[in-house]
């Protein structure tokens, strides 16, 4: 492919490409149906204060017995005691919510998953049948299944609260769920690890310290944020370590993260120069202005000062002499904007200046159609902006202190730490996400680490589990709690719905808003073309992709888009393209293994088996135990469209060991 020229061709808008890619309504899990509740339903669960507990209406007993009662005390007991363990379990969990699977597992881990899942719904219909007018505080979708806490009042709670004697033998560990005998291991096991956590906390006397719910992912105390998962304890110890001075070697060395703060740059916005036939030009100038100022903030913690229409140019308003600019003090660069306009087109040019002195770092121009951008159409120039994004986020990379880029714990560093795509990366991103969440949280911090979620699955770092699913939903509802209008946010989320839970009308609503929000993002556009995939449609994928490897060509993770180009090529039997794409990728990522997985199946597909094993043999180099069944078990979104299966039959003809 060559490099995209910046002429006067005219890609097809925004909007069209929307409606010839749009998913219609699929089919949903039968349990979503079922349950008839929705995911805006779900209220925020979250943290009871005193007043909230005396307004509670139901109490829930866990201490002896199980029981729940209502305010006049009516006692509302499932008889069926898998559908007293449930509430128990929900009780006691990460704010209130568990995982269908997380439940499954935990209490029919000897059945069938189909057999398992019909089960569940089963006890979750005996419990709303038991609860009667009170079934609203049971709140259950496609993924999860949460208890209203603030509506319901635990006994353990007011133990603690109480201030009741250590070692009094009512609230001994072995009266804890007492009678509630479930035949399953799994749930055997929770429920003695329960008990522990029970009577170590009623022995020390921890008063202040209530076990659910809570806005963490687990119930030991974690460091300045509470929003930290399971698999991030030990990096928040070592936070705290070294915020009490207890440091080793490793953490006071120069790279570690927790040897210096999270830094946050500022660009200057510098007022444009309009030239030629210039009527209108004040009106386009502020229109690509915000253009670039929306993309360079969404995704990245950059903060913008815009000078652009402060009156008069930059070497006027400081006295001609840009570098002694208060500003240039604040900021270390400014992007400036040229228009020059005829009758007919209008020369954009941006450059990025160092404020110190003034002087170029970059610059680059295209050609526009001047009726398009007055009419508010700027597709013309989303492959421009977005090189220039690109730039200045290298500019940050590498103007840490002494040129060491890997002192930077910015936000910049942390996603492309997660484009870099092993594991030590992926850890290295979290670390710098959750250092700048405690001081600065925001939607796109959490909707990366949701989306990090989606790369530990489908690098098989970590299995499909009940801790990746809750990570990421928490993740994921915090970011667009925090920010609904984050065309970045919107687009990591959609994944996280589309890759993880299947989701894929909730997930096109979000990547349709986040591409209308602002069409210059890539990331949006790539990733609505992954849903395409998944559900089926690598024709319409295939479109999408082609007008992202235009806005990323520059891009320092264009390998990504290149992959997605491959991929759905690949699904839409186009083995050529999907070849011409996967190599193109594996020139910045030799060791990915999802390239090599397509590459693989492509070849074998047009018969070339000598590339296709060798794409097998490097394949299980980087993964070791791949295998047809691996994939499967991981639950590949994909694999049961008509693209999935072309998938499987060219590997399996590659060569690829079935299990």
């Amino acid at each position: 492919m060559g490099v995209p020229g910046y002429g006067l061709r005219l890609p097809m808008p925004s909007d069209i490409l929307l409606k010839l890619c749009f998913v219609p309504n699929l089919v949903q899990e039968a349990d979503f149906k079922k349950d008839k509740e929705t995911r805006n339903a779900t209220p925020g669960l979250t943290v009871m204060d005193g007043s909230q507990q005396h307004e509670a209406a139901y109490r829930m007993y866990l201490i002896g017995p199980f029981a729940i009662t209502d305010p006049s005390g009516r006692t509302l007991t499932p008889k069926s005691q898998k559908s007293q363990a449930i509430l128990a379990m929900l009780a006691l969990s990460l704010r209130g919510s568990r995982s269908r699977v997380w439940l499954r597992d935990k209490l029919w881990s000897d059945r069938p998953e189909d057999q398992a899942s019909a089960s569940l719904r089963q006890a979750l219909l005996d419990i709303r049948k038991c609860l009667g007018d009170a079934r609203d505080i049971l709140v259950a979708d496609k993924n999860t299944v949460s208890l209203r806490m603030d509506r319901v009042r635990l006994d353990i709670d007011e133990i603690l609260a109480g201030g009741h004697a250590a070692g009094d033998d009512e609230a001994a560990a072995e009266h804890f769920l007492e009678g509630v005998d479930v035949r399953d291991p799994e749930f055997e096991e929770w429920l003695t690890l329960e008990r522990q956590v029970w009577q170590r906390r009623y022995d020390e006397g921890q008063i202040q310290h209530r076990i659910e719910p809570k806005l963490e992912l687990s119930r030991e105390r974690r460091g300045q944020t509470s929003l930290v998962p399971l698999t991030a304890s030990k990096r928040v110890q070592d936070d705290e370590r070294t915020a009490s001075g207890e440091t080793d070697d490793a953490s006071s060395s120069p790279g570690s993260i927790t040897s210096i703060g999270s830094r946050q740059w500022v660009v200057a916005i510098l007022p444009p120069r309009i030239a030629g036939q210039s009527e209108n030009g004040p009106i386009l100038a502020s229109g690509i202005l915000n253009l670039i100022e929306k993309t360079l903030v969404e995704g990245t913690d950059i903060r913008v000062t815009d000078f652009s229409f402060g009156g008069g140019g930059w070497t006027d308003v400081h006295g001609g002499n840009p570098g002694s600019s208060d500003i240039s003090l604040a900021t270390p660069i400014g992007i400036q904007l040229e228009l020059t306009l005829s009758s007919q087109t209008v020369l954009v040019v941006v450059s990025v200046l160092r404020l110190a002195d003034h002087s170029l770092v970059w610059k680059d121009s295209c050609i526009a159609d001047r009726l398009y951008l007055e009419r508010g159409e700027a597709n013309q120039l989303h492959g421009l902006i977005n090189h220039l994004i690109d730039e200045v986020h290298g500019c940050f990379l590498f103007s840490g202190e002494g040129g060491n880029w890997e002192r930077e714990t910015t936000m910049i560093e942390a996603v492309n730490s997660v484009f870099r795509l092993s594991r030590d990366d992926l850890d290295r991103a979290e670390r710098i996400l959750h250092k700048i969440a405690a001081n600065r949280p925001s939607s796109s911090v959490y909707a990366w680490l949701a989306f990090i979620r989606t790369f530990r699955v489908g690098q098989r770092f970590n299995a499909y589990d009940a801790t990746i699913v809750e990570e990421a939903q928490f993740y994921a509802r915090k970011a667009l709690e925090l920010d609904v209008n984050n065309s970045v946010a919107l687009a990591l989320v959609g994944h996280v719905h589309s890759f993880l839970f299947c989701e894929y009308d909730y997930a096109a609503g979000l990547f349709e808003r986040a591409i209308r929000l602002n069409p210059a993002q890539p990331l949006g556009w790539d990733l609505y073309s992954m849903l395409h995939c998944y559900a089926g449609q690598p024709e319409k994928a295939m479109a999408m992709a082609n007008w992202v490897q235009n806005l990323g060509f520059y891009s320092p993770h264009k390998y990504y888009f290149d992959t997605t180009k491959c991929i759905s090529a690949a699904l839409a039997g186009d083995h050529a393209a999907a070849i011409s794409a996967g190599e193109e990728a594996l020139k910045m990522r030799p060791d990915f293994n999802s390239l090599l997985r397509y590459l693989a199946a492509s070849h074998a597909h047009r018969d070339e088996m000598d590339l296709a094993r060798k794409c097998v043999e490097r394949l299980e180099t980087v993964e070791p135990n791949f295998s047809i069944e691996s994939l499967q078990d991981n639950r590949y979104p994909l694999l049961q469209t008509g693209g999935g299966k072309m998938l499987i039959a060219g590997l399996t003809k590659a060569g690829v060991k079935l299990r």
